[in-house]
């Protein structure tokens, strides 16, 4: 009898051992079922948001956000207008005139070296050399083009950011582009144009540029390049 109870227990404490594993397995079964679930759910959840969102732009309830960083756009350097012109205008050499102003040009400097205004002469002495050589040698023809970037004249973009403003001017018979600019140097860009050519020039930069407006023309100005044009007469 006493044995017989001993494998009672035993049989009881195998099966208590057993139900404990039963129910451990059954747990962890139950918990990867839930996880599956939850995952699935999730998956799920996903789709269907993603299927909304679709639905959404397609009846533009919702429009799509644009880019944050801003794109630049690209410009090629497409030729708009070309015209060929003198790099300067012809500075007329009489030789009678030029030997007067020379006689009268040593004559001042001769002066000055007596007060001691080397600095001075030497200056004089340069302009006049420019005289010389502007009056004995013939102007260049330089081509220039107005781009959809710019102004591209003499191997040089001179790129649109890069210039204020312009207007004409005439002096004698010839009409003259001045394009002031943003930079150090040069701060004008000077060009001669043809009559013919004028409005078509006109019409391209005054799309980019402001026509400058100027209510004193100095006397220094006049003599360099002759009467300015104002906006309703150009």
């Amino acid at each position: 009898m006493p044995e017989e109870k001993d494998n009672k227990k035993v049989n009881s404490s195998e099966k208590n051992e057993f139900d404990k594993l039963l129910d451990i397995v059954s747990g962890e079964k139950t918990l990867r079922e839930k996880q599956e679930k939850i995952n699935k759910a999730k998956i799920e959840a996903k789709k269907a948001q993603k299927q909304k969102r679709r639905e959404e732009i397609v009846n533009e309830d919702v429009k799509l956000e644009e880019d944050v960083v801003p794109k630049e756009k690209i410009i090629q350097n497409i030729k708009l207008f070309e015209w060929t012109a003198p790099d300067r205008t012809p500075v007329k050499f009489e030789k009678k005139s030029f030997l007067i102003i020379i006689v009268m040009t040593l004559l001042f400097s001769l002066y000055l070296a007596i007060m001691k205004h080397y600095l001075l002469m030497v200056a004089i002495m340069s302009i006049l050399f420019l005289l010389y050589v502007a009056g004995t040698t013939k102007p260049v023809k330089i081509t220039h083009k107005i781009t959809a970037r710019g102004i591209d004249t003499g191997a040089k973009l001179y790129e649109w950011y890069m210039l204020k403003s312009f207007y004409f001017t005439k002096k004698e018979d010839q009409i003259l582009l001045l394009v002031e600019t943003n930079l150090n140097f040069p701060g004008v860009l000077t060009f001669l144009v043809n009559d013919n050519d004028k409005d078509p020039i006109f019409v391209l930069l005054q799309d980019k540029l402001l026509y400058k407006d100027i209510r004193k023309w100095k006397w220094l100005d006049k003599l360099s390049y002759g009467e300015y044009i104002p906006l309703e007469k150009v």
